[in-house]
């Protein structure tokens, strides 16, 4: 038999939590002693202190605890328990990355938002040729598989044929249910047949009209690239002019393997001049 002190020590629990169990009848000493009162447990007690305190971690009162305990719940339905809990553990943990990502670019965008807007560039792009498809995913699908089809089926590398992979967002790129996406290679040739990829999409050859852009190549993390938005959009309104097409992305580098930011892609905003209202220059 061990001294509470002991005990605390082997059970990595403190004597005060054995008092306390002990004096709402959850968790009991094998021995008191009649004399000093001292309290004594024995090492064949640890799987239930254990399960008792494995039923605390998942949150369950004492109360119910002792229900459980009564009832002599088995350790094989508290595994059970126990990796639900850890699987909605380990979703909070995500839920919570995902905050402080956020938090992290809104920061970027206090402290940075100057420079990025000086580097935003106007120029004209003329009409281009695409291979690919325009598709309509759900909200929850950020395309990376699509993309991953498309780079695939459409090598880059030392090819003549084709160009930048780009993509196309099209309305405005968020709604409660849809994302509108066109996505492809450019083309360096006139003539291309179409292409059927290794998961049945049907690629087909396309035109992307010319217009006059507002572009911006952000640095490479995710923070940055939320600001290259935010920038392009601070200088459009500065400089009096107003969006006139859907944006496009054209990657300069492409991601190594799906999901992947470490990559590098223009912004590309179709611009065209607005007019200015005199009474708001002059007010």
């Amino acid at each position: 038999m061990y001294s509470i002190g002991e005990y605390a020590r082997i059970a990595q629990v403190s004597k005060r939590l054995l008092r306390y169990y002990d004096e709402i009848g959850l968790f009991q000493p094998i021995k008191i002693d009649r004399e000093s009162g001292h309290r004594y447990y024995s090492a064949t007690q640890l799987p239930e202190l254990n399960r008792i305190l494995a039923l605390k971690d998942l949150g369950i009162s004492l109360n119910q605890i002792q229900r459980f305990v009564r009832d002599d719940i088995s350790p094989t339905e508290i595994q059970g328990m126990l990796s639900l809990r850890k699987a909605e553990l380990e979703q909070q943990v995500l839920e919570e990355l995902q905050r402080i990502r956020t938090i992290e670019s809104r920061l970027k965008q206090i402290q940075e938002r100057d420079s990025l807007v000086k580097d935003v560039i106007v120029k004209q792009v003329p009409e281009q040729r695409l291979i690919g498809l325009r598709k309509v995913l759900p909200t929850n699908n950020s395309g990376e598989e699509l993309f991953g089809s498309l780079i695939h089926a459409l090598p880059g590398k030392n090819n003549s044929t084709y160009g930048a992979m780009t993509v196309v967002v099209h309305g405005d790129g968020i709604t409660s249910e849809r994302t509108d996406l066109e996505v492809g290679r450019l083309l360096h040739k006139t003539n291309h047949a179409p292409i059927t990829t290794y998961d049945g999409l049907i690629l087909d050859k396309r035109s992307l009209p010319g217009a006059t852009m507002a572009t911006l190549i952000p640095p490479t993390d995710c923070c940055a690239r939320l600001l290259g938005h935010n920038a392009i959009g601070e200088w459009v309104e500065a400089n009096h002019y107003a969006f006139a097409g859907a944006v496009r992305l054209v990657f300069l580098e492409l991601p190594k393997h799906p999901g992947d930011l470490d990559y590098v892609a223009e912004i590309q905003f179709p611009i065209r001049k607005r007019e200015v209202d005199l009474n708001l220059l002059s007010a």
